[in-house]
């Protein structure tokens, strides 16, 4: 009778254990034999230290908001500018639930809807990390992270994407800004 209370039990603190050892995996992952899925370059897919080349200013640099800057000291940002009536928009939001949850202690993530008190800052915010230089839309995704340059220098490197995003491509995207982050933070500045 009494091995049941027992057995339960430890059932239930071997879960956890399993549980919280998948996450731990995750969250102690050895970054320095990670393999980036995406590089430096001004194309569609790659990381940005000037506007890309599908951006009306194409080659030109970035001036980063200061708030982007001081955040970048001490973790890579992930920033998602979105509408409340927006069914793109929703469907980013769900997409990025599970990788915020994996690797959130990782980054400083920001959501701003683009509507109301955050309006303003919203158009701020895609002003500067708008892909294309055009019309600014919702949802759009940014991540930004420490990257070193032709010349070996560190700078800031940064990707964004309009319109919902797979989860897949949302976790490359964050694993690529943690690993050069890690690679380039106490080369920077």
């Amino acid at each position: 009778m009494h091995d049941r209370p027992m057995n339960f039990l430890l059932s239930l603190v071997l879960a956890a254990m399993t549980s919280q050892a998948l996450v731990g995996f995750a969250l102690s992952e050895d970054w320095s034999g990670y393999h980036p899925v995406h590089t430096l370059g001004l194309e569609d897919d790659d990381w940005w230290t000037a506007y890309p080349s599908q951006h009306a200013f194409s080659g030109t640099s970035v001036a980063h908001p200061s708030w982007v800057m001081d955040a970048l000291k001490k973790k890579p940002v992930v920033i998602l500018v979105h509408s409340s009536t927006c069914k793109p928009c929703a469907e980013q939001m769900d997409n990025l639930k599970e990788p915020l949850a994996t690797f959130g202690s990782y980054l400083d993530y920001y959501d701003v809807p683009g509507e109301g008190s955050n309006l303003e800052k919203a158009t701020e915010i895609l002003s500067v990390y708008d892909p294309t230089g055009g019309m600014l839309y919702v949802p759009t995704t940014i991540f930004i992270t420490l990257i070193k340059g032709p010349d070996g220098a560190v700078q800031v490197a940064w990707h964004s994407q309009i319109d919902a995003m797979s989860v897949d491509q949302i976790n490359a995207y964050i694993k690529d800004a943690i690993y050069y982050h890690q690679q380039n933070a106490a080369k920077w500045r």
